[in-house]
């Protein structure tokens, strides 16, 4: 069953109250004050991804609407039930006549379904007395079993606020953590091996192109290049390291550590949209991306070259992209969007709660 709104409980901060979301958009801010909860806000849409709710140990509300194979497990079709609240052919009286309806439900930390709620007149259609209908209800709770959100079955990628891009031994691993361990590494391994699978144009030709749509007209890079350091120290004590260059016209090749660290940031959203899905295998619609204050060391104007960028990648790659911030250019930007709804996260001091802000201000 396909659940299309779902909130939780009984995570680290979100104590209390339900918190979550009634709908996901191809852009999905979430601002707060520090230590509100944000990134924990994250951790849900990780497990959307892996489907592994009843693994979590939370509580949830959910809703969805019911399906065929959802009900036909709930109410079978081959057996006849001769007494009980719901007797004789379950899936002919009751389950087919549920078909498309909206249903909400909650489940405790142990996966165990309760608080099954119907619309109104789809229990009086049935006509069950009371005892009938709280059978029915139980009965639903198979139903939602296996339930799965429209995110599940994609990979999660996250970008962490604290992150960095480091100089890196070589390795034929191609990984890129949540705080930037794996980028240089991975640059490496796209412009100087000679596999087939492994193109360099992803990080010479794509990549640039896309950094400079985005630093235009502050700055144009013309190459980027992976160079080994010849440091004889560095080499005898931990082996070789490299490290990413980038050139501009009339200028030298500039080491990524003389840069500042908001063109790292800038790099490594990058390296998450537009190698990492390569790396993969998959589509970009096959991804969901977690970028947490990527506002930190941007200039505004730059700023929101990357969040035009990320929205225009959002909406024609039909990926989905979650974004936590403090930054008032998010608000500004992503305020009036279409594409974009903005979720509060604000914290009373015992527990989180999270809330859809639904006016621009």
């Amino acid at each position: 069953m396909i659940v299309d709104s779902i909130h939780f409980k009984g995570h680290t901060c979100f104590k209390n109250e339900w918190s979550g979301f009634d709908t996901i958009k191809p852009i999905n801010v979430i601002i707060g004050r520090n230590n509100s909860g944000k990134s924990h806000l994250l951790d849900l849409v990780e497990v959307m991804c892996s489907g592994g709710f009843d693994e979590s140990g939370w509580q949830y509300h959910c809703r969805g609407v019911l399906d065929q194979a959802s009900l036909q497990r709930a109410f079978r079709g081959d057996v006849e039930h001769l007494d009980g609240p719901l007797p004789g052919n379950r899936w002919q009286r009751y389950g087919r006549r549920l078909l498309n309806v909206q249903m909400t439900w909650d489940t405790d930390d142990k996966g165990r379904c309760h608080r099954v709620s119907l619309p109104e007149g789809a229990i009086s259609t049935l006509r069950l007395d009371e005892e009938s209908s709280n059978a029915l209800r139980a009965q639903l709770g198979e139903a939602v079993h296996d339930k799965k959100h429209n995110l599940t079955g994609r990979s999660f990628r996250r970008l962490f606020a604290d992150r960095d891009i480091a100089t890196e031994s070589s390795t034929k691993h191609l990984s890129l953590a949540p705080n930037g361990r794996g980028a240089s590494n991975l640059v490496r391994r796209y412009i100087t091996s000679s596999s087939e699978k492994l193109s360099r144009d992803i990080i010479q030709r794509d990549l640039l192109s896309v950094l400079n749509v985005i630093f235009e007209p502050d700055g144009r890079f013309t190459e980027i290049q992976i160079q080994e350091h010849d440091d004889k120290e560095i080499e005898s004590t931990t082996g070789n390291h490299w490290e990413i260059h980038l050139g501009e016209a009339h200028k030298d090749l500039v080491p990524l550590s003389e840069s500042g660290s908001g063109l790292k940031t800038v790099l490594l959203v990058l390296l998450n949209l537009l190698v990492m899905p390569d790396v993969d295998g998959k589509e970009k619609s096959q991804f969901v991306f977690a970028f947490e204050e990527l506002e930190n060391n941007l200039h505004p104007a730059l700023l929101r070259r990357l969040f035009k960028y990320i929205e225009d990648y959002a909406v024609t790659e039909q990926a989905t992209i979650f974004l936590t911030t403090h930054s008032s250019t998010a608000l500004d930007f992503f305020g009036t969007s279409e594409h974009a709804q903005v979720i509060r996260v604000s914290h009373d001091g015992e527990s989180a709660h999270a809330t859809r802000i639904s006016a621009h201000f």
